[in-house]
């Protein structure tokens, strides 16, 4: 059974939080709509206007989000993020996962941390950030985890290293 712990929102996620936690990060919402117990949302970002250089960093994401994200908050239950505009390579070392979505986090740190739909969106956004400081200035501004379980441990390192302090 996957891990669960109740969640402060208890019960379902709704559109005003869904378009707030979007807009929030400069995503405009491009599609929303309701049906089969998701919400599926397209959103798009220009992420060139946040460096000194042109390029298209002109991102589509596709984000498939259980209206029950809260009911029993666990990994089954996390939003889903596509990029969907075909600029961010798809491999691993990019952080797109086989089945094409993007991987935002270690499958634990949302539930450690009780995320709410906010930090999705934003660990999303984080990622693509990152994914153009590499491309476009050599560097990322993330400390990125490996995948696996090399990066689990990684993150229980790092966790515990936090809160030891």
């Amino acid at each position: 059974m996957p891990n669960m712990i109740k969640h402060k929102h208890r019960g379902a996620i709704t559109k005003d939080e869904v378009i707030f936690s979007f807009k929030s990060k400069g995503f405009s919402i491009e599609n929303y709509s309701e049906e089969n117990g998701k919400i599926t949302v397209e959103v798009t970002k220009d992420y060139s206007s946040s460096f000194n250089i042109e390029f298209n960093g002109l991102i589509k994401l596709k984000a498939l989000i259980p209206i029950s994200l809260y009911k029993y908050f666990s990994i089954i239950t996390y939003p889903t993020f596509y990029e969907i505009s075909n600029l961010i390579p798809k491999k691993a070392m990019y952080h797109v996962n086989y089945d094409g979505s993007l991987c935002y986090a270690p499958p634990r740190r949302p539930l450690d941390e009780e995320w709410t739909f906010i930090n999705f969106v934003n660990a999303v956004n984080s990622l693509i950030y990152n994914y153009f400081c590499i491309e476009y200035i050599g560097k990322g501004s993330l400390q990125e985890l490996e995948h696996g379980n090399t990066g689990l441990k990684q993150y229980d390192y790092i966790k515990n290293s936090i809160n030891n302090k």
